[in-house]
């Protein structure tokens, strides 16, 4: 068939039904009797609330009503407007997919609105205007450094999404999506328990990127960073798999290696040097131990960031350097042996997509380092590459390090799964935040707002 929706026995159990949805591409399913004989359709967010009510696991999906019974006989539409009739009725309801059945009522193809549409020649905007996308995605930290970039990019993709954030470092980058009727935005703190567990109503999928990050914020802030990286990421996690949402991405990174001589791959001992990389480990145990064959966490080891994004941070090398490249017109590398991984913005997000989209046995309850291998660098020569790219900007160094991190790490696990190659490079990043502070896009790149470790949202 063209859309392969599942179809379920209807004494199949309702968890049972939900981990088959939640396999498949679709967000519901057609329900058919022992002789195979279309009876109606479940959603899995309809079977998620029944269970949150009360109902038992074990209990079959045709215990409760359906939310529709909705089917098409062979040919039993003859006209454009007996199509614009059912169309109009479909879209009231939310029905997005149609099953054709024979004489017998067993399903013999299926059919969207976008099909109905065609074959009668009905009006595009007529059919599709508010079809829904199919996925709900949960970004939590979504008007982030990150989470801002994922955001517009699960848009792209046909995603709809809600974002819980608490907007500490201002709500301009997420200004030019609010018309958007596929984002939800809305203000919370993911310490506040009522407000994490009902930001998770309808959702598919849960992103997890807020977090205390970097080694300075935390220094500044080490309570809040406890409670944000650990206790609060505990609670998101184990709410989402009280509502049976099996996918749960969470945002850890590549400085829980901390100092290390060999490249380091997903299993290699971890040698954390900061109050920052220890919550990070300790909430990436937390979550894949909650992990079975329903709830089924991915950790993404990321690599050091950079790059342009809409809520723009200079405490990231590559940014740090292309910003004080234009403001001071220098470079200054303290140390500069030591290696980081480098990952763009940009290809960070692209990950973050492709794995709510990749296959749920292919990617969960497993951790991946996210990289490139031919961006593992010394900080001399990201600051090298930086110079050549804006025009041979002079690099001053000092021998003294406060920063004692010093690794490269395999990301051969991440390309041979999702099949992830770079864009981004650091000297076109460069160039791009060289431009927007040249065209008054950052007009102020000393604001505290682009500082993680200031924690200060008051700037105008």
């Amino acid at each position: 068939m063209k859309y392969p929706l599942v179809c379920l026995q209807r004494k199949t159990s309702i968890k049972n039904a939900i981990q088959q949805i939640e396999r498949s591409p679709f967000d519901r399913a057609f329900v058919v009797d022992e002789a195979g004989v279309y009876a109606g359709c479940v959603a899995v967010a309809d079977l998620r609330r029944l269970l949150i009510s009360g109902a038992q696991v074990e209990e079959p999906v045709d215990a409760y009503p359906m939310r529709h019974d909705y089917s098409l006989a062979d040919k039993s539409l003859e006209t454009p407007r007996q199509a614009r009739a059912l169309i109009s009725d479909m879209k009231l309801k939310g029905v997005r997919f149609l099953p054709v059945v024979d004489p017998d009522g067993r399903i013999t193809e299926i059919l969207s609105l976008e099909d109905i549409s065609n074959m009668y020649s009905v009006e595009e905007t007529e059919a599709t205007a508010k079809l829904p996308a199919a996925r709900k995605v949960l970004v939590v930290g979504g008007a982030g450094f990150l989470g801002s970039v994922l955001t517009r990019k699960l848009l792209a993709r046909g995603f709809r999404v809600r974002v819980l954030d608490s907007f500490i470092y201002d709500r301009k980058s997420l200004d030019n999506l609010a018309g958007d009727e596929n984002l939800e935005i809305v203000e919370g703190d993911l310490r506040n328990i009522h407000t994490c567990v009902s930001a998770l109503a309808d959702i598919d999928a849960v992103v997890l990127l807020a977090a205390i990050v970097g080694d300075p914020a935390s220094k500044v802030r080490p309570t809040q960073t406890i409670e944000t990286n650990v206790l609060a990421a505990q609670a998101l996690a184990m709410a989402s798999k009280l509502h049976f949402i099996p996918r749960f991405l969470y945002a850890s990174t590549c400085s829980v290696y901390g100092i290390g001589d060999a490249i380091l791959d997903e299993d290699a001992p971890l040698n954390p040097v900061s109050l920052y990389a220890r919550t990070k480990i300790e909430s990436e145990k937390i979550i894949l131990g909650m992990g079975d064959e329903y709830f089924c966490p991915t950790v993404l080891r990321m690599g050091t960031l950079y790059g342009f994004s809409p809520r723009m941070r200079f405490d990231l090398v590559v940014n740090t350097m292309s910003m004080k490249s234009h403001v001071n017109g220098g470079i200054q590398v303290f140390g500069g042996d030591q290696w980081r991984p480098l990952l763009g913005v940009e290809d960070a997000a692209e990950v973050y997509v492709r794995c709510l989209e990749a296959k749920l046995e292919d990617v969960g309850n497993q951790v991946f380092n996210v990289g490139s291998d031919a961006q593992n660098y010394k900080i001399d020569e990201v600051a090298q590459i930086i110079s050549e790219a804006l025009g041979g900007v002079p690099i001053s160094r000092d021998q003294s390090n406060l920063d004692s991190r010093d690794y490269r790490v395999s990301f051969a696990k991440l390309s041979d799964i999702l099949k992830y190659a770079p864009v981004q490079t650091i000297d076109g990043a460069a160039r791009e935040i060289v431009k927007n502070l040249q065209s008054g896009v950052i007009k102020d790149p000393a604001r505290k707002i682009y500082y993680n470790h200031f924690f200060d949202s008051a700037e105008e």
